[in-house]
């Protein structure tokens, strides 16, 4: 499918960014307004849309607003009529893997919601691109198991139907059959439709990468899913063996958002699918990136068998074309856990002063109430 846009959509467009306030989101509205964009980013709460704000402490070329429904194309005309945006990413979409319902809550919000904005920008005059931020779990056929002698590359897809997602027997699973069903009913949108816009699929590995100063979880449990990966392996304890390795691909979030940007600026990008991947990783060098560049927390990152490598073990990635077309170069572990880590180990030292503080308060509370007494 080539790209229907002649030039790059640059500065100072309005670009609308659904999910503004997940974990890519943020890094995305960011880059966009470094640039020099109007960002419209959409949430599906006021209380999300604060954060948002505040995260990008309430910058002038920001607008927040609230879709509570994202599976209605009629939610996001109304919430976006007084804008006239040139692009939209579209991030908004579950990873988790808390789900019981697989179909409503996985299924339904990932196709209807890739769905629902195709239909709500094919209705907006001036849209020119939707980027998809779809998966690499879209790529991967995780029934095939390692298959060290595979290389997966942006032409692959996962098998996985909306069926096989609904009637899957674990979470994970459910997961990647809705990013496939989702990014496939995008492409089906397309080329059925032929709206004025054009498409752009990215597909993220496991994304790692530090936070936003102003967006950092208060609590362990609220980190996003692929960085509380890694902290299962670094919090592991040093004498403690390293966790088996999962999902052993990965890229960070600050190239993920840089990929989304050069979408918007590279007109051939049109109607193209782009892994975006630095490399495999195994939880073994991930410990031992960690404890490089995070020394003063070396004692609760296991040592595990130093050297020890799993590449040989299992499938490998090719991003060349992303590189080639998207210009992309991408940066390196130590880069990337060198800010992570020390934030992770202080998100969780910040929770355990609060949870200190909150205690002696009962207890001095609890004291002044005997003495009362």
């Amino acid at each position: 499918m080539p790209s229907k846009i002649a030039s790059p959509i640059e500065p100072p467009a309005t670009v609308v960014v659904t999910g503004a306030n997940g974990f890519i989101g943020q890094h995305c509205v960011a880059a966009l307004l470094k640039h020099g964009y109007h960002v419209v980013g959409t949430v599906r709460t006021a209380g999300k849309a604060d954060v948002v704000r505040k995260t990008h402490v309430s910058h002038p070329n920001l607008d927040v607003v609230v879709v509570e429904d994202i599976t209605s194309a009629q939610s996001y005309l109304t919430a976006l009529s007084s804008t006239c945006p040139s692009a939209i990413l579209h991030l908004a979409a579950p990873f988790h893997y808390h789900a019981t319902d697989f179909e409503q809550d996985l299924m339904i919000p990932a196709v209807r919601g890739s769905t629902a904005i195709l239909e709500a920008a094919a209705r907006m005059k001036g849209v020119r691109r939707v980027v998809h931020t779809s998966s690499f779990a879209c790529i991967y056929d995780a029934a095939a198991g390692p298959r060290p002698d595979k290389t997966y590359t942006g032409r692959d897809w996962s098998p996985l139907t909306y069926q096989d997602g609904v009637q899957a027997t674990n979470a994970p699973t459910a997961y990647r059959a809705s990013k496939t069903a989702a990014e496939r009913a995008a492409w089906g949108f397309v080329e059925g439709r032929k709206p004025g816009f054009d498409l752009v699929s990215l597909c993220p590995s496991m994304v790692f990468g530090p936070f936003l100063p102003e967006s950092k979880p208060r609590r362990i449990e609220e980190v996003n899913t692929s960085n509380l990966l890694l902290w299962s392996v670094i919090s592991a304890g040093q004498g403690n063996a390293v966790p088996p390795t999962k999902g052993p691909v990965w890229v960070d979030v600050r190239d993920v958002a840089e990929a989304h940007l050069r979408a918007l600026l590279v007109p051939e990008a049109g109607g193209g699918r782009y892994l975006l991947c630095r490399d495999v990783y195994c939880n073994q060098e991930l410990a031992e990136v960690s404890r490089k560049v995070a020394s003063k927390y070396a004692d609760r990152i296991p040592v595990g068998e130093e050297g020890r490598r799993e590449r040989h073990t299992h499938y490998g990635v090719d991003a060349s074309e992303t590189e080639r077309v998207l210009g992309m170069r991408w940066r390196g572990l130590e880069d990337c856990l060198g800010e992570l880590v020390p934030q992770l180990f202080e998100i969780e030292r910040n929770a355990s002063k609060a949870r200190e503080r909150a205690a002696g308060s009962g207890r001095a509370a609890e004291s002044e109430r005997a003495a009362e007494a």
